[in-house]
């Protein structure tokens, strides 16, 4: 049986959908808490969606969430009887299936609309392909479709108050976009169903720019596992598709072998020269210009920060960033030992203007505030001087005013290394300059872990040990990316 979410996965890539039918075994933990997270926030969403659509019938009511003959069953029922509103309509012919989200009768037509509920904020090609695929289902088991629209959040609402579902969503007629898909779609269900009828059979597939494209496919640790270092792969950024597959065409997969004035973009071409050259290239002049900029006290400074789709506080907008910790490592002169300090709020509160008082404790009127990718942190500053008014709006110009960019050298292509892998990444720049620092034995050891771990930490249901630890590992992935990049600074100062 082909799913909704089964031809998706087919859209992307065929290997994706056969992998995802019969080596579910090869999902690492990491993919199935991404799944879970993209699932929980579309729920969210859902939840609200539905109160756009008052005396609402659950397809699933009175049944598990997983019990689909059942859900199929009821849905034939209430389309019978002609409900106006059914939440979750679930269909199959035990060869198709598509579970919607909500369903609407139109009384002038006698057909039902199909609203689909996503939590981004624009229409996407895959949205049309999804209720495609949702028409073929319905009008299969003859229910006939009308008019499709996609429900999406509204970025530009701002909480004030009670969430108003009316202005946070906005429901967008894409009906002629989907019906101009619908004979493709229809063909690409027949092909899906086609390939996995080879149960034994792996499709081979090439690999160009599929696997992240939309999503992270779950499958990429084992469909990447023979690439080898320093492969095209690691510049297929610097590099159209057409001009990947190209290269493949020709044979070659190792950025070796790449003809002169085949790679035009300057990153690109960066990593290409380590490469080939398998020198390291340092412009120590460019660095010392770069360098020449600070003044002390340095302050090295970064910011975790959570993003809802659903705008917890007042003054909010949906996927704007609450800034909830930061960690702060300060060097009053170049032969002066570290100071540290940091924040980390532990309640589901507003923490901008305890943050901000903290932060402003800690920082002084004079000296350089130390940043790696600058844009995220002045953005910041931004928006919490907008929330947190007069009392520290001159606090966060003035931060801003006197930011400095650490990743500055690194991508303007003055320290370049093959092991950066063509990026400027604090956490592949790190290795090269100071290796005895690592994020390995961390239990937290990126960002969007970092992030999500609010949500536990604040949950007061957590025992409150298991929530102290969090902390404590919430600091310590913090408190290493300042320290970061003061080794990642002395690096430089050596040279």
């Amino acid at each position: 049986m082909l799913t909704k979410s089964d031809y998706l996965k087919y859209t992307q890539c065929c290997k994706y959908l056969w992998l995802h039918k019969y080596r579910k075994d090869l999902v690492g933990e990491d993919a199935k808490a991404a799944m879970k997270r993209l699932f929980d926030e579309g729920c969210e969403v859902e939840k609200w969606a539905y109160k756009l659509f008052p005396g609402g019938f659950d397809a699933y009511a009175g049944s598990a969430e997983n019990d689909f003959e059942n859900a199929v069953k009821n849905t034939k029922k209430l389309v019978k009887a002609r409900k106006k509103v059914i939440f979750q309509p679930t269909i199959s012919n035990w060869d198709i299936f598509c579970r919607a989200d909500i369903i609407k009768l139109n009384p002038k037509t006698g057909e039902y609309d199909i609203y689909e509920v996503k939590s981004s904020t624009e229409v996407k090609d895959i949205h049309l392909i999804d209720l495609a695929f949702q028409k073929i289902c319905f009008e299969v088991e003859k229910i006939k479709i009308g008019n499709m629209f996609l429900v999406h959040i509204n970025n530009k609402y701002v909480r004030d108050g009670q969430i108003n579902p009316q202005k946070l969503l906005v429901c967008e007629n894409i009906t002629d976009s989907v019906k101009d898909i619908i004979r493709e779609v229809g063909l690409g269900i027949e092909d899906a169903q086609k390939m996995l009828a080879n149960k034994n059979i792996e499709p081979d597939v090439r690999i160009l720019k599929q696997c992240r494209n939309p999503h992270d496919c779950d499958f990429i640790h084992y469909c990447w596992r023979d690439i080898p270092d320093d492969s095209i792969y690691e510049i297929a950024g610097s590099l159209r598709k057409d001009k990947l597959e190209m290269l493949l065409n020709m044979g070659i997969l190792q950025i070796k072998d790449i003809p002169e004035g085949y790679v035009t973009n300057g990153a690109g071409m960066r990593h290409l020269r380590a490469i080939k050259t398998q020198k390291v290239f340092i412009d120590y002049i460019g660095i010392k210009r770069e360098l020449a900029q600070l003044e002390y006290p340095l302050y090295f400074l970064d910011y975790e920060t959570f993003n809802p789709a659903i705008p917890l506080f007042d003054g909010y907008r949906p996927y704007q960033r609450i800034v909830f910790q930061y960690s702060l490592h300060i060097k009053n002169n170049p032969s002066a030992g570290l100071m540290h300090y940091d924040y980390l709020c532990d309640k589901i509160s507003e923490p901008t203007n305890e943050l901000a008082e903290s932060l402003a404790n800690a920082i002084g009127k004079n000296g350089s505030v130390i940043a790696w990718n600058k844009s995220f942190e002045t953005g910041c500053n931004n928006e919490m001087s907008c929330r947190c008014g007069k009392k520290y709006a001159g606090f966060f110009e003035s931060v801003n005013e006197r930011i400095f960019d650490l990743m500055q050298p690194f991508k303007k292509g003055y320290y370049v290394h093959k092991k950066f892998k063509g990026s400027c990444s604090i956490k592949k720049v790190l290795p090269v300059l100071a290796p005895d620092l690592s994020y390995k034995g961390l239990n937290i050891r990126e960002g969007s872990t970092a992030s999500e771990s609010w949500l536990k930490l604040t949950d007061q249901r957590i025992p409150k040990e298991n929530r102290q630890k969090l902390a404590r590992d919430m600091q310590a992935y913090c408190q290493l990316d300042t320290l970061a990049m003061v080794k990642i600074h002395e690096a430089l100062l050596k040279l």
